[in-house]
C-alpha cells in the first residue's frame, strides 16, 4: 500500500495565526450517510451501482453520482468496467498501514488546531461527539462508527489544510469498514475523542497527540486479525 505520508507537510507551523476552516463537504450528506452506514452493514456484499443505489433510495442520479464519487475516492468501493462496483475488504495489514499514516497525520492537524481555534469550531466537534455518545447508548454501532469518522475529518477541515483532508478521506472510512467487517465496537470511542478535544481547546497539543496515538493503536488491536 502506498503512503502519501513523505509529501505532506507534517511541520505545525511556528506562528500562531488565525485559521480559517475549509468549507464543509458540499455533497448531501443524508444521502452519503445513508449509503455508507448501509455498506457498514453489509448490506451491498453483491456489489452496488447507479441504478440500484437510485432504486434504493429514491434518489436523483447526480445526487448519487456525487455520492458514488465520494465512497470511490474513499476507497470504500472499488469500479470495475461494466460491473457493478464492489465494497473493499481492507486485510489487518492494509488497516495497520492505514493506521500508521494516520497517527503521523492526525498528530500534525492536532498540532494546526491547538496553535488557533475559535469557539464555534470547538462547539461543531462537540456535537459531533454528543451525536456519537446517542448513537452508541442506542446501539446505532454504524451511525456510531461514521460520526466518529466524521469528527477526525471535521479536525483536519477545520485545520484548513485541503492536502491532509484529502489524504485523511482515503484512510478514515476504510479504519470504520474494517471496524464494521470484524462486528467490533469500541464504546469508549466518543469519550477518548472528548479528550482529544479537550486538549485542543486547551491548546496542549502534547496531551492532544497522546490521546490520539492511544485511540489509533486500541483501533490497530480492535482489526488486527
Amino acid at each position: 500500500m502506498n503512503s502519501l505520508a513523505t509529501i505532506l507537510p507534517f511541520s505545525a507551523p511556528r506562528v500562531r495565526q488565525p485559521r480559517r476552516a475549509l468549507r464543509p463537504l458540499p455533497w448531501t450528506d443524508g444521502l452519503y450517510a445513508r449509503v455508507f452506514e448501509d455498506i457498514l452493514d453489509g448490506r451491498f456484499v453483491e456489489g452496488l451501482s447507479e441504478d440500484l443505489l437510485i432504486r434504493t433510495y429514491d434518489a436523483g442520479r447526480s445526487e448519487v453520482r456525487r455520492v458514488v464519487t465520494r465512497l470511490t475516492r474513499q476507497q470504500i468501493i472499488h469500479a470495475r468496467p461494466n460491473q457493478r462496483a464492489h465494497v473493499a475488504e481492507p486485510d489487518a495489514e492494509q488497516i495497520r498501514q492505514v493506521l500508521q499514516a494516520r497517527r503521523m497525520a492526525e498528530g500534525t492537524v492536532i498540532q494546526l488546531l491547538c496553535a488557533s481555534t475559535d469557539a464555534s469550531a470547538i462547539n461543531s466537534l462537540q456535537a459531533l461527539i454528543a451525536r456519537e455518545r446517542e448513537s452508541v447508548e442506542v446501539s446505532r454501532q454504524n451511525t456510531a462508527i461514521r460520526l466518529g469518522g466524521e469528527f477526525h475529518l471535521q479536525l483536519a477541515r477545520i485545520a484548513g489544510n485541503a492536502p491532509m483532508v484529502h489524504f485523511l478521506e482515503g484512510l478514515i472510512p476504510l479504519t470504520g469498514l474494517a471496524l464494521a467487517a470484524r462486528s467490533v465496537m469500541h464504546d469508549q470511542g466518543w469519550q477518548i475523542r472528548q479528550a482529544i478535544l479537550d486538549a485542543i481547546q486547551g491548546g496542549n497539543a502534547l496531551q492532544g497527540i497522546e490521546e490520539m496515538t492511544r485511540y489509533l493503536q486500541q483501533l490497530e488491536t480492535l482489526t488486527a486479525g
